[in-house]
């Protein structure tokens, strides 16, 4: 796993119930794991966007039934301010359409509460990197709201549609896909347009699915 990191790793806690925050909190500080992490505590969505506004916490674990707005307006308050911030939500339910909903929003991840300490350790480390994390239970349910798997493959697309694709799987925006590829914007726009249409899909989310299918978007 490499060397421990000195420096800790924020991580705000954003859920109702004390029991949950604390639990998570004594995980994570004991966690012998590649990062050492500071966690922070909220207990609504109005303390939650106050912490965040003191800074150092680029991680948000965050109840999807947050009292105040709930984890969807939350989220989207949350990113039109901090839209580096990387907000994992919390759930009781394995709910494919629950999941796509707060997926929508911008969140990276969507785990079960329930969750082992090692897969939370790995969903954080994931997001971090700009990638989506899903509970396996919740991964599955989305791609039951999903058809026709037997369109997704990467054998349908060019190479250059397939870095583009693998690039937004990743968690880079066109601008940074087009710097990375030493290309136009527009020029991934086309990518995308073609890789769309190749999927039959339409949205970011989708695209998100279309990974799933095909096994490269991380699980556990």
């Amino acid at each position: 796993m490499g060397a421990r990191s000195a420096v800790p790793l924020g991580v705000l806690v954003a859920d109702q119930h004390r029991i949950v925050r604390a639990g998570i909190k004594v995980l994570l500080s004991e966690t012998g794991s590649w990062q050492r992490f500071a966690v922070g505590e909220a207990e609504t969505t109005e303390e939650a966007i106050a912490m965040l506004a003191c800074g150092g916490y680029p991680v948000v674990l965050m109840d999807y039934n947050l009292p105040g707005r709930g984890a969807i307006k939350a989220t989207e308050m949350i990113l039109s301010r901090w839209p580096s911030t990387s907000i994992i939500a919390l759930t009781d339910t394995d709910d494919g359409a629950q999941a796509e909903r707060i997926l929508r929003t911008g969140a990276r991840g969507c785990i079960l509460r329930n969750i082992e300490l090692d897969t939370l350790v790995g969903a954080i480390r994931t997001v971090i990197t700009g990638r989506p994390f899903l509970s396996n239970e919740i991964a599955q349910n989305l791609l039951g709201r999903k058809a026709g798997s037997d369109r997704f493959s990467l054998h349908r697309l060019t190479a250059r549609e397939k870095e583009v694709f693998l690039s937004i799987l990743g968690g880079l925006r066109d601008k940074e896909i087009a710097t990375k590829m030493g290309i136009a914007k527009r020029t991934v726009d086309k990518h995308r347009q073609h890789i769309n249409f190749k999927f039959g899909t339409k949205t970011p989310l989708e695209l998100l699915q279309a990974g799933l299918r095909m096994g490269l978007v991380k699980v556990e």
